[in-house]
């Protein structure tokens, strides 16, 4: 059994990490392998195990009006204009969220997630697990 804590500047969250595949809903908390553009450009997030929410799920449209997000027309936040290390950050492409896709976003509003191009939609393969909080 894997346990999983997560800590955000809010809250701390911990949870048994189920492995292998499941049908995540909106609000799963999920583990999944990073496999997004910005592991060319930062070589140590290839495969990096990352920790977020899904928020949008295949058939999802999302839309973009300036750096605001919107799932289904739901705010979901605003993507920021730049990295931690002052590289631009563009915001994700308008898109409908494919089979077998996932728009996750992390807890925090500093969260690098699907919000932009460079960490994009996850794959279905990509999730290691989904965590189920304990409380």
């Amino acid at each position: 059994t894997d346990f999983f804590v997560k800590s955000t500047q809010w809250s701390l969250l911990a949870g048994r990490l189920q492995r292998g595949p499941h049908r995540l809903q909106r609000g799963d908390f999920i583990v999944f392998s990073f496999a997004g553009e910005a592991q060319h450009r930062y070589p140590g997030l290839h495969g990096q195990p990352f920790f977020k929410i899904v928020r949008g799920l295949p058939g999802d449209s999302v839309t973009v009006s300036g750096r605001q997000v919107a799932i289904n027309g739901e705010d979901v936040g605003a993507a920021k204009t730049t990295a931690y290390d002052r590289r631009p950050l563009a915001p994700i492409a308008p898109t409908v969220i494919p089979p077998r896709h996932y728009y996750v976003q992390g807890t925090s509003p500093d969260s690098f997630d699907s919000r932009y191009q460079e960490s994009g939609l996850v794959r279905a393969e990509q999730v290691i697990g989904v965590v189920v909080p304990l409380f």
